[in-house]
This record gives C-alpha cells, structure tokens and sequence, in this order.
C-alpha cells in the first residue's frame, strides 16, 4: 500500500519518472477524462454531503471570488449556541451557497482530516515525501476563477474530481519559492506559455515557484489541490546548527562594540568548518521526521466499536493493525517502546515475537499470537486502546 497512491495518480509514468524529470523542474499534464478514476479517493457525492453540513466552522470552509477572500462574516454565524456554550464562526449554508450561486468558489482547507480516503492517501504521500501533506478543495461555479495568477511555495498536485477547469500556465518567476519569496500578483501581465483544459481523472503538477491561475468552464468544477509542503536543505541545516550551543566559543555574545567586525566573522567561520564533524547530523532527520509526523493527521479505524467491543475479545476475533498510523519500535533496557501518536507504549521482551507477528501479518486473532493467553490478551487489549490495532470481526 506505500506507494499506492503516488503509482494510481502518476500513472502512466512510473515514480522514477516524475523524480528524474519533472520534480522541482517542470509540468506535468496527464490526461485521463475518466470520472470514475478518483472514486476511490474522493467522489462528489462526499464534497456535497460535506458543504451540507451545519457544524463547520470557518476557516475549513473559506469562499474566494476574483483573487480575494470575502469576509467571513458575509457568510458565518455569530455566537450560535453549543450547549452551555457560545461559538462564531460556523458556516451559515444558506448564505455560503449564495455566494456561490452568484460566482464565488467554495474552498475546503486541510481536506485530508475530513475526508477517510483522502486522509490515507494524504499519509503515504507524506511518507513519500517525509514532509507535511495537506489537501484543499476548491469547488468553482460556472465560468468562475477564484485566484488571480500565483505562484506557491509548495508543491501542487492536481486532481480534477468533477466538471472542466481551464489552467493558464506561465512558467517559472522564481525557482523553489519558500515561504518568505511571496509572489506579487499586481499588474501582473504575462501570457501563458501553455493552457489546458482538465477533466475528470486528469492530473496536473505544478512545482512551486511557477506561475499558475485556473478558470471553471461550462458548469461546475471540483479538483483536489494536494500541496507538498518540502523540507529544505536550508530547513534541514537549521535543524543542526542548534547544537552549536554545545560549544561555548558559538555561546558567546556577538560584540557589535568592537565596530568592524569582518575578520571576528572569519574567524567564526573558520570555527564553524572546525567544527561541523562533531555535529550528529543524523538529528536533523530525526528532528524533521517528528515535525512532520506531528503535523500529518494519521487517521485510526472503528476506534470506538473497538473500544466498546473490548470485553467481548475471545481467541477467535479478528483484530487488525491500523495502517494509517505511523509507527517507530525503539529498544530500552527494560524491554521495548512503540512509539506512535505523540506518546510511547511500553512492553517487555517477551511480548516482541507477539509485537513482531501483528506488524509482519496485519491481520490476525488471539489464538495466532505467540505466548501465553492471558499474555496475548492483555497486549491486544492494550494495543486496542492505544488505537493500534482493532476489532475487525467478532
């Protein structure tokens, strides 16, 4: 299932492909215009049921019209109440469909912690990529553009779930854009190297940094913007240097006094080349790893019928390993630690083979554990509560 994802959506081109020719380097337009294609990702039935709802709160759902935001107060309720409590903010659907009915483009923000497919789809991207995944819908009334052109700092893979959207593409402005690089669109008066037209089940990537603006075509557009938000090199070192702190000549104030300070600055940096072989490089990995797995939503399966069902365990139910988590097993003195989730399950030695069975099998009952029964039992009650594995069949 790792790559999964990544094959469905590249395909025909390989994985190789993509890295070796279009990654942070140029375009690229599959054209499949087959609707049912992403139906097992995202289907437009799922989008609908969603803007139906009467608990979403701005901003998951932000309305956009000609390049700007309207004020979420043309379209959100003030102090609705939620039990003893008071909220604004909540999505009045009434007003947000007016909009657009009137031009307006309905844009879902963090898609992949509301949608079940799209969030595991989301994950093995991330793991890809080892970086931050985030998935925007953007639903777009006939004949209407929601943004002017941009650039984005992040990657951008396309996925057009309903209707046609026409993309303008100018090229690159500026290579690799971060966060900081903001593109000013003001007068911005290129023609497009290339247009082209998407229609369900196509594909587009976009690198970040080249220029882009979209336009719905004859009725209505909906697509998957999944942004690949990339660590840097220049993110990665800045992951290191903080153990420079380590050393006191790198503790020292920087003496602004003493005026002139070139030659300090050498000698610094001479220092600094000095000392870079001490630097545990491996901890900038381990350090980016943690930001991004913290970051990614890791959707659990039938949690609460799991939890519900516990005492129900017998040595024939059929548990299962939820694989939309990511999971790191660390040996210690005292045994092991599975680490998942922000926290740490500890185990001793003997549970491993039980441990190791459940990860190689996915899927299994009590009666195929190694060890004792009143052992394997506890493990799975554990493991159940701790949102690993779960309850697949009584």
């Amino acid at each position: 299932m790792m790559n999964y994802f990544f094959d469905k959506i590249l395909a025909p081109y390989s994985v190789d492909d993509f890295f070796d020719t279009y990654h942070e380097k140029d375009i690229l337009h599959i054209q499949r215009n087959d609707e049912q294609y992403y139906q097992d990702i995202l289907t437009p039935r799922e989008i609908s049921d969603y803007l139906e709802r009467q608990d979403i709160f701005y901003p998951s759902v932000r309305i956009v019209k000609n390049g700007k935001e309207i004020p979420n107060n043309e379209y959100t309720l003030k102090s609705t109440p939620i039990g003893h409590h008071r909220k604004d903010g909540i999505i009045n659907t009434d007003k947000a469909f007016s909009l657009f009915n009137n031009g307006a483009t309905f844009v879902i923000q963090a898609g992949q912690r509301y949608f079940n497919n799209l969030s595991h789809c989301s994950l093995e991207l991330s793991q890809k990529f080892n970086s931050p995944v985030q998935a925007n819908l953007y639903i777009t009334p006939n004949k209407s553009q929601g943004f002017n052109p941009h650039w984005d700092t992040h990657d951008v893979f396309v996925l057009q779930i309903s209707g046609t959207k026409t993309w303008h593409l100018y090229g690159f402005e500026k290579e690799l854009p971060t966060k900081n690089q903001s593109f000013v669109s003001k007068d911005y008066k290129k023609e497009p190297i290339q247009t082209i037209q998407l229609r369900p089940g196509d594909f587009l990537y976009v690198p970040r940094g080249y220029v882009h603006d979209a336009m719905a075509d004859d009725g209505i557009s909906s697509h998957i913007t999944i942004g690949v938000l990339s660590f840097t090199w220049a993110r990665y070192f800045n992951e290191i240097f903080p153990q420079l702190e380590e050393f006191k000549e790198f503790r020292e104030a920087v003496p602004f006094w003493k005026g002139d300070l070139t030659e300090l600055i050498k000698e610094k940096t001479e220092n600094l080349r000095q000392k870079l072989s001490a630097l545990n490089f491996d901890k900038g990995i381990e350090r980016l790893n943690k930001s991004y797995q913290s970051a990614q939503p890791q959707p659990v399966h039938n949690y609460f019928e799991s939890i519900r069902n516990i005492s129900k365990l017998s040595a024939d139910t059929t548990l299962a390993l939820n694989e939309g988590v990511i999971y790191q097993l660390v040996k210690k003195e005292s045994g092991y630690e599975l680490h998942l989730l922000g926290k740490a399950i500890q185990f001793p030695e003997v549970m491993k083979p039980a441990v190791d069975y459940i990860f190689n099998q996915k899927k299994f009952t009590l009666k195929d554990l190694p060890g004792d029964t009143e052992t394997v039992r506890a493990l799975a009650t554990q493991l159940i509560r701790e949102g690993v594995v779960y309850i697949d069949e009584l």
